[in-house]
């Protein structure tokens, strides 16, 4: 007798002629899936018992509970009945977005960014890029052959929880950046001999008078909103990678 759920899906299964792929593909599900119910690990959810028990050609009451009516031998209609599950314009199959067992994945060894030098500076995480490439670092995908891509360390907690002292983030220095997304924004001085700052923050707004961007985790005294004078920034550009190394 067939004590569990998963066990009476194995047994239909099996006295239909399917495999757990092809039960999975019938189904239009993974066929990881299949095997943790018939292993007990999960349990379909109701709303696919009747889908389920017509593709195994079996009562729901009985697929669910074992209770009811017990199968009979499965007959030549197996054929026509998956046509008609798998058939249904509104059932589209998804497409697996990962491998099973996750496949280890090997960057490109010849394909290196830029690590920019910095100074800390202080309020409000500002640094200093000091204008000297310190050291090559992996290049994550998307930013293979974009030229004068640039990774910088973080350094501070004011970025925090998003960014943690001691991470890398890649930048892209050609996207169009929107609201929401996390920037490395170079501000001039007030004098041509002033240093350039530097600032890792969430992008706000930009208008023709003001920058407005965001800090996660200001300091004592600081607060949240940074806005900057138009006319003293002097790059905007999109953080497109974080992690850490």
């Amino acid at each position: 007798m067939d004590d569990t759920i998963g066990d009476r899906i194995r047994a239909r299964r099996k006295a239909v002629g399917l495999t757990q792929q092809g039960l999975a593909e019938a189904f239009g599900i993974n066929r990881v899936s299949v095997t943790l119910w018939e292993n007990n690990s999960t349990a379909p959810e109701r709303d696919k018992i009747v889908p389920l028990a017509e593709i195994l050609q079996c009562e729901p009451e009985w697929l669910l509970t074992g209770q009811g009516n017990a199968p009979e031998e499965a007959g030549p209609g197996i054929t026509r009945r998956l046509r008609v599950v798998s058939a249904n314009p509104k059932q589209k199959k998804p497409k697996p977005n990962a491998s099973f067992p996750p496949r280890w994945q090997q960057f490109p060894g010849d394909k290196s960014i830029p690590l920019r030098g910095h100074i800390a500076a202080g309020a409000n995480g500002r640094f200093i890029m000091n204008g000297q490439d310190i050291a090559q670092v992996f290049c994550p995908p998307g930013l293979e052959g974009v030229e004068g891509a640039y990774a910088v360390q973080v350094d501070g907690r004011s970025g925090e929880p998003r960014f943690f002292h001691g991470e890398t983030a890649w930048v892209n220095p050609h996207l169009k950046v929107r609201q929401g997304d996390d920037v490395i924004v170079q501000i001039l001085g007030d004098d041509d001999d002033d240093e350039v700052s530097s600032y890792l923050k969430r992008f706000v707004s930009r208008s023709g008078d003001t920058l407005r961007l965001y800090q996660y985790n200001p300091g004592e005294g600081e607060t949240h909103e940074l806005e900057f004078p138009a006319e003293k920034v002097f790059s905007v550009h999109k953080v497109v990678f974080h992690a850490m190394l």
